[in-house]
């Protein structure tokens, strides 16, 4: 379990890259991976419009223990409970690489890769996701730390991130 000073370090860390990008309240940002929605949430209260990609499924990544610890349906049921509030949230239910043929090309701001903790799963979501990035847009992600070397690995392979930030945050603006 995430202890509150760690809890405080991720939302700190979350909130300097989104003050790294800078002014954000008219942009879109895509999510992959929600989960819980503690990023979303912080997500919501910065940008104009947040796009949610999460499948709420049991065993996605044998990686990462978030995706077989807890029950998928209760972890839905919480985000949805958690962001209710909000106006700006699309959800969408499903894994990245099936939703990202119904975006548009060049209509996002801003993609944060937090979904499988692979060297696979991120080396094929950042091509995936790149021709939907705005010129000038931020290709981002979390867990870029040593645990998920795969994802160090994959973000490298692409470019070497910008900035990295207390929580693992990483970003490259494009």
């Amino acid at each position: 379990m995430i202890s509150i000073r760690n809890a405080r370090n991720a939302k700190k860390g979350l909130r300097d890259m989104i003050g790294y990008i800078g002014e954000t309240s008219e942009m879109t940002v895509v999510e992959i991976g929600s989960y819980v929605g503690d990023s979303t949430r912080i997500f919501a209260e910065n940008f104009g419009k947040v796009i949610c990609i999460d499948p709420w499924v049991n065993g996605y990544d044998d990686s990462d223990a978030a995706s077989y610890q807890y029950d998928m349906e209760i972890i839905e049921t919480q985000f949805d409970l958690l962001l209710e509030e909000f106006d700006n949230i699309a959800k969408f239910k499903g894994r990245s690489l099936d939703i990202v043929h119904g975006i548009a090309d060049g209509v996002i701001d801003v993609v944060y890769i937090d979904g499988l903790h692979t060297y696979e799963g991120v080396k094929a979501d950042i091509p995936a996701w790149l021709p939907k990035l705005k010129q000038g847009g931020f290709l981002c992600g979390h867990d870029y730390q040593s645990k998920f070397q795969g994802v160090i690995d994959a973000v490298n392979e692409f470019k070497t991130p910008d900035m990295t930030f207390g929580d693992t945050s990483w970003v490259i603006k494009i």
